[in-house]
């Protein structure tokens, strides 16, 4: 009998240190902190410049806006098209109407300082030419400008050139014998280099029917690209400096949504062309400019709109893969920017 009392006096004195460990180790794990999410940290800043010279940085994760600096000399009318980089160079284009004049300002992005000077056309050009177009040509290590008079105008009677300009003394010479004008062309919206061929995006007239021209610098030649698929073609060309395709983003016609766009790539030799999938609805700032290009990252960086808020869309080509950024503040940086360059941290 008190064999049996023991052995069950046993089984509960088991059964309640068993029960007590097990709170206690219940306790243990309640009592651990949380874990803190790690810190979004950025690995590059993209510089955005806008129209009024104003320089920003965004951080490539963050999203994070930091008013920089300043490029001296730019007032107001920065043509966002005529904007291209090099290296650490980065060539802005400012045109300005009282009196007619155009500037080209030569930042560099690692000393902040800025060169610039008022373009002297050739005498074939009349005194208020402007650059609606300007990309940097490796190869030559020189710029290539698409050429307008009167571009206050809607449109305009004038040629529309091809010119050349060097970096390091601004003279400005024609390149081509290509006049736009002649096929009807009066507007260029945006351009990309490939070789010795120029990718530009041309209206006729005032109203959005854009054309994608494919200008071979070498042969004076002009080809009209088809864009299957796409009603209102493509604006705000990219080119990763690799291949035959352009990125770029593709208006959405009718849309509900301001300045609706799809980002699609586009094969220049064999005219494919593809939507970026499961993008959701995105909005472009503006139709004219080109869309930046990171080597290092290999990704291309725009700002766009979505669900009323602004964000830093990365795209990189070699994955297919895309990611939005929200821009945290969305007030810190207007709409009349665009991304120019950038700088490693």
């Amino acid at each position: 009998m008190s064999s049996k009392i023991f052995r069950s006096l046993l089984m509960s004195a088991l059964l309640v240190f068993l029960f007590s460990c097990s709170e206690e180790d219940s306790s243990a794990e309640e009592e651990q902190p949380p874990k803190t999410p790690e810190e979004t940290v950025d690995s590059f800043n993209y510089i955005a410049l806008q129209n009024d010279g104003t320089l920003y940085t965004i951080g490539n994760n963050t999203g994070q806006v930091t008013q920089t600096d300043r490029i001296p000399g730019i007032e107001f009318n920065t043509i966002f098209n005529s904007v291209t980089s090099s290296g650490s160079k980065i060539f802005i284009y400012e045109h300005r109407f009282d009196p007619p004049k155009g500037i080209l300002y030569i930042y560099d992005k690692q000393s902040g300082k800025t060169v610039s000077a008022i373009l002297d056309f050739p005498e074939e050009f009349g005194e208020n030419t402007a650059l609606m177009s300007l990309d940097w040509d490796e190869e030559n290590k020189n710029l290539i400008g698409i050429t307008r008079e009167d571009l206050d105008l809607p449109t305009s009677v004038k040629p529309v050139k091809m010119v050349r300009i060097e970096p390091d003394t601004f003279k400005v010479t024609t390149t081509s014998e290509v006049d736009l004008h002649s096929m009807g062309y009066s507007n260029v919206y945006s351009t990309s280099l490939i070789g010795q061929k120029i990718y530009a995006v041309t209206l006729k007239n005032s109203n959005w029917d854009p054309d994608l021209l494919e200008i071979d610098l070498e042969n004076d030649a002009v080809e009209v690209l088809p864009f299957t698929g796409r009603e209102a073609g493509i604006t705000n060309l990219g080119y990763s400096g690799n291949g035959h395709t352009l990125f770029g983003f593709s208006p959405v016609p009718n849309s509900n949504l301001m300045a609706e766009v799809r980002p699609v790539t586009f094969n220049v030799q064999d005219g494919t062309v593809k939507e970026i999938s499961k993008v959701p609805r995105i909005s472009t700032l503006n139709f004219a400019h080109k869309t930046f290009y990171n080597k290092e990252a290999k990704e291309f960086a725009e700002l766009i709109g979505a669900d009323n808020k602004k964000h830093l869309f990365k795209y990189r080509p070699s994955t297919g893969e895309y990611e939005m950024i929200e821009i945290p503040d969305p007030n810190s940086i207007f709409s009349v920017v665009n991304i120019i360059g950038v700088t490693e941290l």
